[in-house]
C-alpha cells in the first residue's frame, strides 16, 4: 500500500501570532499604567471641579460687579493657565488629542518627544474640565494613553509593527478608562481609530482595554457612569428611534460644521484676547447659568431621571450645542466626545417629548430616547455607530435598548455620509496637518532665509 503523500506545510502565520507573548507582556505593562494614570486623572477632574465650583459659589454670594470680578478673574486665570502650557510648553497637547494619536496611526505624523507633553495634557486637561468650559475627559486620556504606549514600545524595543499595534490598543484603553468601557474601547480602537481589524490588533486592544479599566476600577469603582432605571422598549416604538436617528445624522452635520468653523474662526484671535473673550463668556455662564457649564454629565444625569419639561430642555439643548464648540475652539487640553453625549441625550429627550405634546395619548419612555439621543448623536459627528452603540451600553447599563440603538445610529451616521460630510475626528485631523504643513513650510523658509543671509554676509 502507498502511504499517503504528505500534505502541503501550513501557510506562514502573517500576523506573527506564535510571537505575540513579547507584544502582550508590554501592552499588560502599558494598560496597567493608563489604568493609574487615567483613574487619577478622573480622581482629580472631580476633586478640583468640587473646589473650583465652591470659588465660584463665594465670588457668586457678593452682590454686585464686584462678586462679577471675581468670577471673571478665577475663569480668567482656569483659561489663561492651561492654554499657556499649552502654547509654551506643549503644542501637541492642544485641543482633544484624538486627531493626532489618528495621525500617528496612519504615520501621518512622528511622536513628539516632548517631556512637557504629559503634564500639560494631565494638569491642563485637570484645570480645563474643572473651569466650566463644555469639554471631556475622552480627548486627554486618550492622548496620554497613547503617549505611555509609545514611551514603553520604544523603550521596550518593540518591532515597528507591535509598535504601532500598542500605540493603538493605548489610545483605546485610554477611551476606555474615561468611561469603564473596556467594549467600548476596543470598538473604538477597531472602528473609529483603525479602521482595520487584525488578530494582533484586536488581540492587543481587548488586553490593553480589559486590563486598564481593571486598574482604573481600583481608584474610580465600577459603577457605570449614568445611572438609569432601564426603561421598556415597545415595539411599536422602533420605528421612532429611526426616525430620531435621522434627525440625529442632520444636528450631527449642523455640530461637526460649528466646531470647524468656531475653531477657524478662534484660532485667528491673538491668546491674549482669547483668553480675555472666552473667559469673559465662561464668566457669563457661570454667573448667570451655570447649570449649562461642565462636560455635561450632570445634565445627562437629569435627564435620564426626566428632571426637565420641554422648556428647559429646549434652553438646554440651544446653549449646550453653542457652549461646546466654543470651549473646544478655545485650544484647551480638553475632549469633545462628553459634551457630544449632553446634546444627544438633549435631543432625544426633546424628540419624546414633542411626540407627547403632539399625540397626548403617546406615552413614550423619554429616559430611553435620551439613551438612544447619546449614541445616535456620536454616531453622527464620529461616524462609529457600532462603537456609540456598546459605549452607550456600558454607560448605562441598558443593554435591552440594543435594537433601538442599532436603529437610530446606522441611520444617524449614513445620513451625514449621504451628505457628503467626513466625520469630526477626520476633519480635525486633515485640519492639523495642514496646520503642521505650513509651519514647517514657514520653518524651512526661515532657515533659507537666514542662511542667504549668512551667504551674503560672508561674500
Amino acid at each position: 500500500m502507498t502511504p499517503p503523500k504528505p500534505g502541503p506545510a501550513p501557510p506562514p502565520d502573517p500576523e506573527g501570532l506564535a510571537s505575540l507573548l513579547p507584544l502582550a507582556l508590554v501592552v499588560v505593562l502599558a494598560s496597567a499604567a493608563i489604568g493609574l494614570t487615567g483613574g487619577a486623572f478622573r480622581l482629580a477632574v472631580g476633586q478640583v471641579t468640587h473646589w473650583i465650583l465652591a470659588a465660584y459659589t463665594s465670588a457668586q454670594a457678593v452682590a454686585g460687579w464686584t462678586g462679577f470680578a471675581g468670577v471673571w478673574a478665577l475663569s480668567m486665570t482656569l483659561t489663561a493657565l492651561p492654554l499657556w502650557g499649552v502654547l509654551r510648553l506643549a503644542p501637541q497637547a492642544a485641543g482633544s488629542g484624538i486627531p493626532r494619536v489618528e495621525s500617528l496611526w496612519l504615520g501621518e505624523l512622528e511622536p513628539a518627544h516632548n517631556f512637557w507633553l504629559m503634564p500639560v495634557k494631565f494638569l491642563g486637561g485637570v484645570l480645563a474640565l474643572a473651569s466650566g468650559h463644555a469639554l471631556g475627559r475622552e480627548g486627554p486620556m486618550v492622548q496620554m494613553g497613547a503617549t505611555i504606549g509609545i514611551y514603553l514600545g520604544r523603550t521596550c524595543r518593540l518591532s515597528a509593527r507591535d509598535a504601532r499595534h500598542l500605540l493603538a490598543a493605548s489610545a483605546g484603553a485610554g477611551l476606555a478608562v474615561a468611561f469603564s468601557a473596556p467594549l467600548g474601547g476596543v470598538l473604538f480602537t477597531l472602528e473609529e481609530l483603525t479602521r482595520s481589524a487584525t488578530a494582533r490588533l484586536v488581540i492587543a486592544s481587548a488586553l490593553a482595554c480589559a486590563v486598564a479599566v481593571a486598574v482604573g476600577q481600583l481608584l474610580v469603582g465600577s459603577a457605570p457612569v449614568f445611572q438609569i432605571v432601564v426603561p421598556s422598549v415597545g415595539p411599536q416604538f422602533l420605528p421612532l428611534y429611526a426616525v430620531l436617528g435621522i434627525l440625529a445624522g442632520g444636528v450631527g452635520l449642523a455640530y461637526n460644521r460649528l466646531v470647524l468653523v468656531m475653531l477657524r474662526e478662534m484660532t485667528a484671535v491673538p491668546p491674549v484676547w482669547r483668553v480675555l473673550g472666552s473667559s469673559l463668556l465662561l464668566a457669563l455662564v457661570m454667573w448667570q447659568l451655570p447649570f449649562i457649564s461642565g462636560n455635561g454629565e450632570t445634565i445627562n444625569q437629569l435627564v435620564l431621571d426626566h428632571a426637565f419639561g420641554l422648556g428647559a430642555l429646549s434652553l438646554l439643548l440651544l446653549t449646550r450645542f453653542l457652549f461646546g464648540p466654543f470651549s473646544y475652539a478655545v485650544g484647551l487640553p480638553g475632549g469633545l466626545f462628553a459634551p457630544m453625549l449632553a446634546v444627544g441625550a438633549l435631543l432625544g429627550a426633546i424628540f419624546a417629548e414633542l411626540g407627547m405634546t403632539l399625540w397626548p395619548g403617546l406615552k413614550l419612555p423619554v429616559s430611553a430616547f435620551a439613551v438612544v439621543g447619546m449614541a445616535a448623536f456620536f454616531s453622527a459627528t464620529v461616524r462609529a455607530p457600532l462603537t456609540g452603540v456598546v459605549l452607550i451600553i456600558e454607560m448605562t447599563g441598558a443593554s435591552n435598548l440594543t435594537l433601538p440603538l442599532l436603529l437610530a445610529c446606522l441611520p444617524a451616521a449614513l445620513v451625514p455620509f449621504w451628505l457628503g460630510d467626513k466625520s469630526l475626528y477626520e476633519e480635525l485631523r486633515e485640519r492639523q496637518l495642514q496646520v503642521h504643513r505650513a509651519r514647517v513650510a514657514e520653518g524651512l523658509a526661515s532657515q533659507g532665509g537666514a542662511l542667504g543671509s549668512a551667504g551674503g554676509e560672508g561674500r
